[in-house]
């Protein structure tokens, strides 16, 4: 036996990347270094820069309306203009500028406002030479993602005052002053979504949204240390549409201040340690709406759940990772007449999942009581299942993360049901999981070879891949951090030679995007440990 090392990486900053060598015990023929990325970053843009790699079928000639005589070859500039809108549908804001140089005719077509409607700059330093180069085209853009605070103040550079959603990861340098004149311009926000860490947002801030964008509609920050009275119920005097609201991992929250919550749907106080939960309860459980709570990793008690299911509109309660509620000596019975799904540790989540994300049961409900007010059921319904998918990615990130107890029992299930979301944002949170979730040993980045075989056996392979073939760098690059990670097991790497995933990821490596390439590049190192697969 010879020794080798693996190389930890991707904390959730890539700016703060760190490295770590271990020494592990290899087979003599299994010489080379294994790559494992321990703590897993979500590091994206919109689209791929390589069409190839989205797994787009091929389109007839005849289909596309250019003619397919064998005896003669149509030039590309006969191309209908659908046809060229659709190429551009599949490349990033780079390759979109430069396919439109080709000529003057796709010059027009790249500066259509349909192209530019959402932009996601996370991968990219939103400096000054950017935003002066993207500003004339972004006139009519609704939807934009970005990474690190430092940017968020180049935003206003791009004038598109018709912003409806605005997200942001990385926001630990965000500051109330900056963030006041973002929502300042952006009067038309809907949904804003910043995380993590944002330690330096007040609720001095909060108070400048509610202020400032009276349309909101979703409001999640994660990270404010304190969130306070006065801004909780600025927030529902000012915005009156707003659904959704999620203060995650804060210290402190004023419980009581939700007495005017009248239109709230979904809140989340994930991670939040300090509530008083007799508080808590007691006015949460009067929300007149509220469809779902997710309350992971606090230390919620057993006596405030059962008051909470109480809510006369409540559908589910994501509680995994409560130590309150999983180690406690007496377990937690749950009233088996209400129909609200408690996703916890001592549930079936997976089968709580299949009631909540399953069409046919939205629509059976809607069908069986359409005489009746419920005949928006179905639609509700829907927005629960999005909601609880959005928030349990989170949840499972964040305890993969800690490699939490909590997971060991019904987690690679949900994770790999996570992967099949069609929501791209939990796409990428389900398969940073998984990369973490296999690596035990934070400090020597282990990876953990019964988890790893766990995720293969029910189909977590063919999955990824799958993955990996979107037309999104987000996803890819998050599906090939997790492939790399699970590939340092020998039998999971014949398994994605099987399926082929040695010509997916060395597509993957020739990205023009730096973090997809270089996950991909470990994918591909970690595959070649083995003589069969050089």
């Amino acid at each position: 036996m010879q020794m080798t090392q693996i190389i930890g990486g991707a904390a959730d900053d890539m700016s703060n990347k760190r490295r770590r060598n271990v020494n592990v015990a290899v087979d003599d023929q299994e010489q080379q270094q294994a790559v494992v990325y321990k703590k897993a970053r979500i590091t994206s843009s919109p689209t791929s820069s390589a069409a190839s790699t989205c797994g787009a079928p091929a389109v007839p000639a005849t289909e596309s309306g250019v003619e397919s005589d064998a005896g003669r070859d149509a030039h590309w500039t006969s191309l209908p203009d659908e046809t060229v809108l659709g190429l551009f549908n599949l490349l990033n804001h780079r390759d979109r500028a430069s396919l439109a140089s080709v000529c003057k005719g796709w010059q027009v077509l790249g500066s259509s406002p349909s192209l530019w409607n959402s932009l996601d700059l996370r991968s990219h330093s939103l400096n000054s030479e950017m935003v002066s180069a993207l500003a004339g085209r972004c006139s009519n853009l609704e939807a934009l993602k970005f990474r690190r605070g430092a940017s968020a103040s180049s935003i206003v550079g791009l004038q598109a005052k018709g912003l409806r959603e605005l997200s942001g990861d990385c926001c630990s340098q965000l500051s109330d002053a900056t963030l006041s004149m973002v929502v300042a311009r952006h009067a038309n926000l809907e949904s804003l979504l910043l995380g993590s860490d944002c330690e330096r947002v007040t609720s001095e801030a909060l108070k400048v949204i509610a202020v400032c964008c009276p349309k909101l509609r979703r409001l999640c920050v994660s990270g404010v240390l304190k969130v306070e009275r006065d801004a909780i119920q600025a927030l529902f005097q000012h915005c009156k549409g707003l659904t959704e609201l999620g203060f995650l991992d804060s210290h402190t929250i004023d419980e009581g201040a939700f007495g005017g919550a009248s239109s709230l749907r979904f809140l989340s106080v994930a991670g939040c340690r300090c509530i008083v939960w007799s508080t808590a309860a007691h006015w949460w459980s009067k929300l007149p709406n509220l469809a779902g709570l997710d309350v992971s990793r606090t230390d919620i008690t057993p006596t405030a759940l059962m008051q909470v299911l109480a809510g006369p509109e409540l559908r589910v309660v994501c509680a995994l990772n409560c130590p309150v509620l999983e180690e406690g000596s007496n377990p937690v019975t749950l009233p088996s007449s209400k129909k609200t799904v408690v996703l916890a540790r001592f549930t079936d989540v997976m089968e709580g999942l299949d009631a909540l994300l399953s069409p046919s049961n939205w629509k059976e409900e809607a069908g069986s009581c359409a005489r009746s007010r419920c005949g928006g059921r179905a639609r509700a319904d829907s927005e629960v299942a999005k909601w609880t998918e959005w928030m349990l990615s989170h949840a499972v990130l964040k305890i993969a993360e800690c490699n939490a107890p909590s997971l060991l029992k019904q987690g690679i299930a949900m994770m790999l049901r996570l992967v099949q979301s069609a929501q791209e944002d939990v796409q990428e949170r389900a398969a940073s999981a998984l990369a973490t979730f296999v690596v035990v040993d934070d400090e020597n980045a282990t990876v953990d070879s019964a988890r790893a075989e766990a995720v293969m056996n029910g189909g977590g392979i063919a999955l990824l891949l799958g993955l990996a073939k979107s037309c999104r760098e987000g996803v890819q690059s998050e599906a090939a951090k997790a492939i790399a990670n699970l590939s340092v097991n020998t039998e999971v790497a014949k398994r994605v030679a099987l399926e082929g995933g040695i010509s997916i990821l060395a597509g993957l490596a020739r990205s023009r995007n730096r973090w997809v390439a270089e996950e991909a590049a470990g994918g591909l190192w970690n595959l070649s440990v083995g003589e069969e697969h050089k």
